[in-house]
Parts: C-alpha cells; sequence; structure tokens
C-alpha cells in the first residue's frame, strides 16, 4: 500500500482527471493535473538523491505546489514533514535537529532562515529552491503514476508539534493511517466528490494534512489558503471559490463574526461548517448560528490521531461540548490509576482507541534505525492512546473538554511551552517571578495569562510594562499572554514547584 494510490488516485478514478482537486488563488489543478505533478515531484526528488524512508522538509507557502511536493514525498517511499513558516531561525534548527532531512525545499521568502538552521543542525540536507529546482521538474515528462510500494506499517509522514513537554518532537505515522481518513466526512458530513473543502489552518498542522487526504479519498475538492488566515482573506476565498465544508478554529471564527461576516449570502450558501484546535466557546457557537443560520460543528482532533475523535454532527450537537464518539473510535475515560470511569459525570483522562494512532514520536537524540518512542503515560499496551485531555461524559453521551491533563498552553490549535515565555523575562529587575496559565477571554476563547510577582519595592504597574515590552521583543504575537495580573507570590507544592493548577482555580472562580 501506499497513501498516494489510496487517496490520489483513488479520487481520480471517482472524479475523473478533469474535476478540480486543488482550487487556489495562485493556481488550480485538475485530478489529473495533480497526479501527473505529483510523478514528476516523485521523480525530482529521486534524482535529486532522496531514498526510500528520507525525511523531505518543506518549509513552503500553502500552495498546490506543497501539496504535490508531500505528495510526491510519500510516493517516492520517502517520508513528508511540513514546517510551520513562522518558525524562528532557533526554532527551525530543532526541528531540522530531529528531522534530518535529506532535503529541504523553501519558497523564496523563507531561503534566509532556512540557509541558516540547515547549516547550524543539518549541514547534510540539500537546500532546494522552490521558485528553481520545482520549475525545472515540472518539465520532466510526466508519466502515470506509480507510487513506490510500501508496507502499512512503513513511515509516510510526520507532523511537528511541541507536545506536552514543551520541546519539539516529530509524531510519525504510518501508511495505514490514512485509512479512515474519508469516514468523518461521509458519514458525519454526507461529503462526495462534488463537495469543496475549505480547510484555514497552515497545512503544516495535522488538521489540514487529514483534510487533505479525505478530500483526495472521496475525490472533491480542496481549497487553499496561501498563507495564515485572516478575515478578509476568509471571505475572499467563500466569495471565490464557494466552498460547501469550512474547517476552522474558533478564533478565526471569532474575527469573522466581528467583521460581520457570518450573515452574508456567500457564507449562508455553505452546508457545514466545522470547529477544533480547541474548545469553541457556546458563545462563538451560538452567535454564528444566529447570525448565519449554520451551526458549527465542534470536535476534537490531535497530531497523534489526525482525524476528527469526537465531534458533533449535524443530527445531534450540543453547545459547549465536543459531541459524540465519530465512526471507527472507541472512546474511555479512566482516572489517575487508569480505571475506567463509566459513571456519566465523572471527570478523567480521555483514552482514544482507533486505526490512525501514531507510531509514536523522533526526537534529536534518535539514531535513524530506532524505531519511534511510545512513552507508557500516552501509548497503551492494548491500543489505548492517552490524549492528555481531561474530559467528562453527561447522561446523553455528550463529551466536555475539562482541560489538559499537564500544563501546556494551547491557543488556536498551538501548543506553547510556559517556559519559553517565563524565561524571557529572567533578569528583569522588577520581577521576581512569573508564571502563565491558560485562561479564557470574555467570550470564552483560549488566552494566556501571565503572574507577576513584582520584585520587593517594585511596582507591580511597572513589572507588568517591562514584562510587555520584553515579550513583544523578544516572542511572535501568537506566543504573548493577552493578560497580565499581579500576585504577591506563587502557590508551590513542598518540593517547591509552581501548582499551575492553583492558579486556573483562581482564574475560574475570579474570571476577569
Amino acid at each position: 500500500m501506499n497513501a498516494v494510490e489510496y487517496c490520489l488516485l483513488h479520487g481520480l478514478k471517482l472524479a475523473g482527471p478533469e474535476h478540480p482537486a486543488i482550487l487556489c488563488a495562485q493556481e488550480s489543478l485538475s485530478y489529473g493535473a495533480l497526479a501527473a505533478r505529483v510523478s514528476q515531484f516523485a521523480a525530482g526528488l529521486r534524482e535529486a538523491g532522496v531514498r526510500p524512508n528520507d525525511r523531505v522538509g518543506m518549509l513552503m507557502l500553502d500552495t498546490p505546489d506543497l501539496i504535490a511536493l508531500h505528495l510526491g514525498a510519500v510516493a517516492a517511499g520517502a517520508i513528508a514533514v511540513a514546517m510551520s513558516s513562522r518558525a524562528t531561525a532557533a526554532e527551525l534548527a530543532q526541528i531540522l535537529a530531529i528531522v534530518r532531512p535529506a532535503a529541504v525545499v523553501v519558497d523564496a521568502e523563507f531561503a534566509g532562515v532556512a540557509a541558516g538552521a540547515v547549516a547550524a543542525s543539518s549541514p547534510n540536507s540539500r537546500l532546494i529552491w522552490r521558485d528553481r529546482e520545482l520549475g525545472a521538474w515540472k518539465a520532466i515528462p510526466a508519466t502515470t503514476l506509480a507510487p513506490a510500494r510500501r508496507q502499512l506499517g512503513d513511515p509516510a509522514f510526520w507532523v511537528m508539534t511541541s507536545g506536552t513537554t514543551g520541546g519539539p518532537k516529530a509524531v510519525e505515522h504510518r501508511h495505514s493511517n490514512v485509512g479512515i481518513c474519508a469516514q468523518y466526512y461521509e458519514r458525519v458530513l454526507s461529503c462526495t466528490r462534488m463537495d469543496r473543502l475549505f480547510a484555514t489552518s497552515r497545512f503544516h498542522f495535522a488538521y489540514a494534512i487529514g483534510n487533505m487526504f479525505a478530500a483526495l479519498r472521496i475525490g472533491a475538492s480542496n481549497i487553499l489558503l496561501e498563507r495564515w488566515a485572516t478575515a478578509p482573506s476568509v471571505a475572499e476565498t467563500v466569495e471565490r471559490f464557494k466552498p460547501t465544508v469550512m474547517l476552522s478554529v474558533p478564533a478565526v471564527y471569532h474575527r469573522l463574526l466581528d467583521a460581520g461576516l457570518a450573515p452574508t449570502p456567500a457564507f449562508r450558501a455553505l452546508r457545514h461548517y466545522v470547529s477544533a484546535g480547541e474548545r469553541l466557546p457556546p458563545q462563538i457557537w451560538s452567535a454564528w448560528e444566529a447570525a448565519g443560520g449554520h451551526p458549527i460543528l465542534d470536535g476534537l482532533g490531535c497530531s497523534e490521531l489526525v482525524y476528527m475523535v469526537i465531534g458533533n454532527t449535524p443530527q445531534r450537537r450540543r453547545p459547549g461540548s465536543s459531541g459524540l464518539a465519530m465512526p471507527g473510535v472507541e472512546l474511555r475515560i479512566v482516572d489517575e490509576a487508569g480505571t475506567i470511569l463509566a459513571e456519566p459525570g465523572k471527570t478523567g483522562r480521555l483514552e482514544v482507541r482507533m486505526p490512525s494512532v501514531c507510531a509514536g514520536y523522533r526526537t534529536a537524540d534518535d539514531k535513524p534505525s530506532d524505531p519511534p518512542h511510545q512513552p507508557e503515560e500516552r501509548f497503551r499496551p492494548d491500543g489505548w492512546f492517552a490524549t492528555g485531555d481531561e474530559y467528562l461524559q453527561d447522561p446523553d453521551g455528550f463529551y466536555h473538554h475539562r482541560g489538559r491533563t499537564g500544563d501546556m498552553l494551547r491557543v488556536s490549535g498551538i501548543w506553547i511551552s510556559p517556559a519559553e515565555i517565563e524565561d524571557v523575562l529572567a533578569g528583569i529587575r522588577s520581577i521576581s517571578e512569573t508564571a502563565a496559565v491558560l485562561g479564557e477571554s470574555e467570550i470564552g476563547l483560549a488566552e494566556i495569562v501571565l503572574y507577576i510577582v513584582p520584585a520587593p519595592g517594585a511596582d507591580g504597574s511597572a513589572a507588568v510594562a517591562a514584562a510587555r515590552e520584553q515579550l513583544s521583543r523578544a516572542l511572535p504575537p501568537y506566543k504573548q499572554p493577552r493578560r497580565f495580573e499581579i500576585a504577591h507570590d506563587l502557590p508551590r507544592t513542598a518540593t517547591g514547584k509552581v501548582q499551575r493548577n492553583k492558579l486556573r482555580e483562581q482564574l475560574r472562580r475570579d474570571p476577569h
């Protein structure tokens, strides 16, 4: 089996070579044209020295070339690794130390940061420029796409994530993991080849990668947004390409509401709206349906599972909940000892068993011959996977998210380490100590809250001002706290560890 055969070639048979496969402002490709380009890019990678199980890194805008290259790497038997275009030079160097790619394909605007990171962490990687080499590969005589034969358990693609430890790691997915890619789309959303699917998340997220494989499997059209989503860019894309299903995150829906776009004819014409990445606040759920006439179907997925795990459906939905178990998914809630909590209403740790559970994690310490890591706190011997989320199930079967088991911060689907924020402020004389936790904005969106203990004799307002200035210089906007709280001290355990759970409880008692 090869995932490209299972998805793209199956979709080609269903839809026909002239049916649109990718719709994008820069360029659109039919199924026939996409299959030809994937074949050309697979040949180009082989000519560049890429061999089966080599990694191919991609630091690119979300264009048809990125999709074709991702599929081309998989078709060639290599491992596709899409990387965030927002990664700093230091972050990219950490990623490359894990991936150790045979080749890194970059768009021109990322060339500088890519060249520095490759030199620092992966000097044996070949840098390939999209505007030069990929242009030449498109001139390779197109042949019938014949993906390399792979075993079900062979790696197909990696998803980069910061995970629950704060350090970056790669989540390894096998060719077999695409086997259930279409179930949610066909059985819950009733999608067919006539649908146009629009995922607003960038392609390096599992959310968008899973949507791509699903769209291809059913012969549907996949709409791409070249850059990070804004209200104007999403609106322009909806107007131009007329999607039937939109898959996004709560923060984007909030921006669209603020821009007054939900009730416009273009948005009302869509059939389904889906949300994942973080819990959808009931306020946004209700406001969207009231304004546009369509509900947002909130759900849960994660990098280790790729596809929707829990979701609301058009027939059964409940505001504030993540929904019900999706087709092909088994769920259970357990306590700290691993005992199943069968009684509704009890909060515990969510565990999942489904065919798309990843093979494990890769880190910079791994040797190429090492199998992926399966930490016992996440991977159970009987196939269950611990998501790291706290959940309860109500008497009607709906699952409700109650937070993370650990202390990582997740905003708009992106994991952020508290230490990364706190370390930036080390050395500021007016600040004694800090602690970053996850809270909620006035409308219920996840936001980072930073507790600051001023140094003895220092003014609290001055400490906050100094923190804001330093963070604005050192961190990208999505990692910066949105709210600051002054504290006299921080709650700690007997061993001196900050009790972040108590800070989160304080926020729930006094949210604003």
